[in-house]
């Protein structure tokens, strides 16, 4: 069934899905840049401690030049200034990654610094790398990205070691260290390659596990939200995404249609073949339903139509950028769907489990439809609202689409018996 030809789904509104990630990332965003406080301060006491332990123990601080003290100055100012903008401006941006790409830029050139005017190849801070490579682990959400940071890291370090070797760039002097080192090539080659060894090897770590942590949140957020029996969603979750979807319809001007099926005899069916086949063939509807609905094509995919188990044996839809008239070209095509393959395949299953051929069974659904903001401007209104013309289906021929005639105003009578 090619729902495309309706031609409703919209390229100038984000989905509710794409909001969600976005909000996820500003969120991952936030924590980093709270997180990199707490490194900033770190690195401050670490600075500024040794130099009161310098000065107590009377060390001779002569090597130490004014450059060391003012450019790693600047760099952590300049670094502290960057997140408190980045901490109160990051909600603004609607495209997080470019973001993520430019503080983590900017943190591989700080780390430079800093290692540069530590001593370069006898710096201490080197370790930074590893933990810009676990910050672009958190924040990124291509894990190729952890990999070309840390890559870009590696370079950038063996670019400084090589550049201090040759004097393009004077080493800086530093008390209690070996300063021949910064002058002696095979110290500089090692140096480098146990730095990249060990930066590459965090960030495989790393991509390692937040694939394993993030699998698992999806499998814990699908046993929260999805129906154990069907795979669709669930009740709980089908409030939620439908008043989620009705927030984003208003705040861009945009329409939705909701669907309410309700399956025709279902207790008939049940009685006839047993509970078991009667779930087979919600498992059977269910599957229907889901090779009919709208997908995401981006990376990652998602579904564009939400379906879900509304109750025993009712299925509801929740269909973004659609009319009234649009839902119900989509649910006469469902309806007609699930009367020409459910009712085929439950009589091979039938077949199979009782070993004796069997007629076709009568597989029909009822569907309501109502539409936002034709019919209903709040998600109970909205429900009532294809409940209702679901069951003027049922209690006339049944098998059929009805589209609500309720408007704004008069939905929200309580619903008859």
């Amino acid at each position: 069934m090619d729902f495309s030809r309706l031609k409703y789904v919209s390229t100038d509104a984000p989905t509710t899905d794409e909001l969600e990630l976005v909000n996820e990332s500003r969120i991952r965003v936030a924590q980093i840049i709270r997180a990199r406080w707490i490194i900033l301060g770190i690195l401050a006491a670490f600075g500024i401690v040794p130099y009161i332990l310098f000065q107590y123990y009377a060390v001779d601080l002569g090597s130490v030049s004014t450059l060391q003290f003012i450019f790693p100055v600047l760099a952590w100012c300049s670094m502290a200034v960057y997140n408190a903008v980045l901490l109160y401006a990051h909600r603004w941006f609607a495209n997080i990654r470019p973001l993520n790409q430019i503080q983590l830029l900017l943190d591989v050139l700080f780390v430079t610094v800093v290692i540069h005017y530590s001593g370069g190849a006898v710096s201490w801070f080197w370790p930074m790398y590893l933990v810009v490579t676990l910050e672009s682990v958190l924040v990124m959400e291509r894990y190729s990205d952890t990999f070309a940071f840390a890559l870009g890291a590696s370079l950038a370090y063996g670019g400084l070691l090589q550049c201090e070797y040759y004097g393009i760039i004077p080493p800086q002097s530093m008390p209690f260290e070996n300063l021949s080192l910064q002058r002696t090539l095979s110290y500089g080659v090692t140096k480098w390659a146990w730095v990249t060894m060990i930066n590459m090897s965090v960030a495989a770590i790393g991509v390692f596990l937040i694939k394993t942590i993030r699998r698992r949140e999806k499998e814990l957020k699908t046993l929260v939200i999805k129906d154990h029996l069907t795979s669709l969603y669930n009740r709980a979750y089908f409030f939620y995404r439908l008043d989620s979807e009705i927030q984003r319809a208003k705040r861009y001007n945009r329409t939705l249609s909701l669907l309410i099926m309700d399956m025709d005899n279902f207790k008939q069916f049940n009685d006839r073949y047993g509970h078991l086949v009667g779930d087979q063939l919600l498992r059977v509807l269910s599957g229907t339903i889901r090779s009919n609905i709208r997908y995401s094509t981006g990376k990652p995919s998602y579904e564009l139509d939400i379906p879900c188990r509304y109750g025993g044996d009712e299925f509801a839809i929740i269909i973004p950028e659609a009319t009234s008239a649009q839902g119900k070209v989509v649910a006469e095509r469902l309806r007609k769907e699930i009367g020409l393959k459910c009712g085929r395949e439950m009589m091979t299953q039938i077949h199979s489990a009782a070993g004796a051929p069997t007629d076709v069974p009568d597989v029909t659904v009822s569907v309501g439809v109502a539409s936002f903001p034709e019919h209903a401007s709040d998600t109970e209104a909205l429900v009532k609202a294809a409940d209702d013309a679901m069951y003027v289906s049922k209690r006339s021929e049944k098998d059929k689409v009805i589209v609500s005639d309720s408007t704004p105003s008069l939905v929200r009578a309580k619903v008859p018996g």
